[in-house]
């Protein structure tokens, strides 16, 4: 069973005696926590509320109020962010390759995988068992986001010297609950994300409406409306290219074409992706007033 709680503290350990700390790195760190608290909440679908309490000395201690309908799922959450931020450094600089394939996959399967957990059944403290924790954290690690914030975090701890070390602490009700999680500044590099960068994201079959054709040689951008978004794209099929040089195809404001395509994507600074380029490499079809065409090269 795991222990109850409702409270969680981050303990900043200063190199020097002093109790203060710079009110913009205290500021953008809280930032990050508030961020990876809200997105373990919502990957398990459970509503929280958080208040902030009065800071402490020694060297400087910020402590977090979970509150909500149902004290169970609250201690979930804290166990889970104690655990997260304190035991799980990155494991190749980069996102995992789980972290990586649940990008792929649709709401449906996370949903599914939800489900499995029977979060709603949470009502008593012998409920919540050292099995259902740990299947919770397995969810909760397959989120990038996680891994971000807490880079984040660790990236400008790492770059305010005066901070030495770490310590996460569980709280119920201002009483401490189990052991506090330290993490010395040695540590902090392994919590850092090196790279922003994904792996391209490879599409088949997929339509883009063309909003606007380059039709003069060069190497100028195509405009379309692709997953509800204008995009900016390569066309890197030469054969189409020509096609459309020559003047053989006709334009009009509907026609589509038919692509396998490559994005390639990186991790905005608020933990977002961004397809930062978009390459057709070939053109399958062309679509007018909702006729297709097989285009052969």
């Amino acid at each position: 069973m795991v222990e109850s709680s409702n409270s969680l503290q981050l303990h900043y350990f200063f190199k020097d005696e002093s109790h203060t700390i710079d009110s913009i790195l205290r500021n953008e760190c809280e930032k990050e926590l508030l961020y990876l608290f809200k997105e373990i909440s919502e990957t398990l679908g459970i509503s929280v509320h958080l208040e902030t309490e009065p800071a402490e000395e020694g060297g400087f201690k910020e402590t977090w109020k979970f509150l909500g309908k149902n004290s169970i799922q609250i201690t979930l959450i804290i166990s889970i962010a104690a655990t997260v931020l304190s035991r799980f450094p990155v494991e190749n600089k980069e996102l995992t390759q789980l972290q990586i394939e649940n990008l792929k996959l649709d709401n449906e399967i996370k949903r599914k995988e939800l489900e499995k957990l029977s979060l709603d059944s949470l009502q008593d403290d012998k409920d919540l068992t050292d099995d259902k924790l740990k299947d919770s954290i397995n969810l909760i690690v397959k989120n990038y986001k996680i891994s971000w914030r807490k880079s984040n975090l660790f990236k400008k701890l790492n770059g305010y010297p005066k901070v030495d070390s770490i310590e996460i602490q569980r709280f119920k009700d201002k009483l401490p609950v189990g052991p506090p999680r330290k993490i010395s500044r040695n540590r902090f590099q392994e919590f850092i994300l090196k790279s922003d960068d994904l792996p391209n994201l490879e599409s088949e079959k997929v339509i883009i409406d063309v909003i606007s054709p380059a039709i003069k040689s060069g190497n100028f951008r195509w405009k379309g409306f692709y997953n509800n978004e204008i995009i900016n794209f390569e066309m890197n099929h030469n054969q189409f290219k020509t096609h459309v040089l020559r003047g053989n195809v006709h334009f009009s404001n509907t026609f589509s074409i038919k692509v396998d395509m490559t994005q390639v994507r990186k991790i905005d600074h608020d933990g977002n992706i961004k397809a930062t380029n978009t390459i057709v490499n070939r053109v399958i079809a062309t679509i007018e007033n909702g006729i297709e065409k097989e285009f052969a090269a």
